[in-house]
């Protein structure tokens, strides 16, 4: 995904709701879902350490990133939540590779797709939000899915990567709340969104860089590392775009459920490519995962 973009950040990021052409807006989120969901394949086919991976792919994005910032509009985010935007992100990122590493592909990128779900426990902890009955239903059924997830590893005692994919959800919850949090503190029209996604790989790449150089594994084979770079591109960099001008298009609503894609496709992918397969528990427990995504995706707007 970006694993970086649900749709809940889309009014943090100030996006009118004009839609020129739904259609295109549709084409544009399906092609987003499919770039974003081939990070699976990567990270089973180069195999390296995940902090290697997460640093070269985010140092890829944010350079594209870096050229495509005159494209944004909006002012500079604020600094102070800026910093607590990297922070979080670098966990998400990091603990979604490790995740998918330490796992499978579909137990880390599913679990990942909980951070609607956190979204709305943090923002009820910490800002006295109330939960409405749709996502109180939301949470039951993605709990029950998670329960099912990590019981069937709890039995063989490999818990990190879905303890890895869990808190990277989690983590990504509270990143939803900085980032409308960004938004309310930017001055009127609100931060530009290509600069958020530039300062957070960027932050990321040199929080993760400075942990790969003191543990010694940045080095990795010149063609993993290539193929890494491309994922920050094809992976984070474009389908963010695509996202992004999606949202002008079409309701949020229904993009946010057009991007269950990825979590679909990203172990369909994996499972074409190398003969790693998701086992019952992770298909029955990511079932529950994606209904509790629909069921809060579709919730009435009253309830926020």
């Amino acid at each position: 995904m970006l694993s970086s973009t649900l749709p809940q950040p889309a009014a943090a990021f100030n996006t009118p709701p004009a839609p020129p052409s739904r259609a295109t807006g549709v084409v544009m989120l399906v092609a987003a879902s499919l770039l974003w969901s081939l990070s699976g394949v990567v990270v089973k086919v180069v195999q390296v350490p995940s902090v290697t991976f997460a640093f070269w792919r985010s140092l890829a994005a944010a350079g594209v990133m870096a050229l495509l910032l005159p494209l944004g509009r909006g002012a500079l985010p604020p600094a102070k939540w800026m910093g607590a935007s990297v922070l979080l992100y670098t966990v998400v990122v990091s603990l979604l590779i490790l995740s998918m590493t330490a796992s499978t592909a579909a137990v880390g990128i599913l679990l990942q797709y909980t951070a609607p779900v956190f979204c709305a426990l943090f923002a009820w902890a910490f800002l006295r939000r109330r939960i409405g009955r749709g996502t109180l239903l939301a949470m039951a059924v993605a709990a029950v899915g998670i329960g099912i997830m990590i019981g069937s590893h709890w039995t063989g005692h490999d818990l990190t990567g879905p303890v890895a994919g869990l808190v990277s959800g989690a983590a990504f919850g509270a990143l939803i709340l900085v980032l409308e949090k960004i938004d309310r503190a930017s001055p009127a029209g609100g931060s530009n969104p290509f600069a958020i996604v530039l300062f957070n790989n960027a932050g990321a790449a040199a929080i993760l860089g400075a942990v790969g150089m003191y543990s010694g594994i940045l080095a990795a084979a010149p063609w993993k590392i290539g193929l890494i770079c491309a994922t920050g591109v094809v992976q984070l960099a474009i389908p963010y775009v695509l996202f992004q001008l999606a949202l002008r298009r079409v309701r949020p609503v229904d993009a946010s459920l057009l991007i269950l894609l990825e979590p679909v496709l990203n172990p369909v992918w994996v499972a074409l490519a190398t003969s790693e397969r998701p086992d019952g528990s992770t298909l029955v427990g990511g079932a529950a995962i994606l209904v509790a995504m629909v069921v809060e995706a579709l919730r009435p707007a009253k309830e926020s």
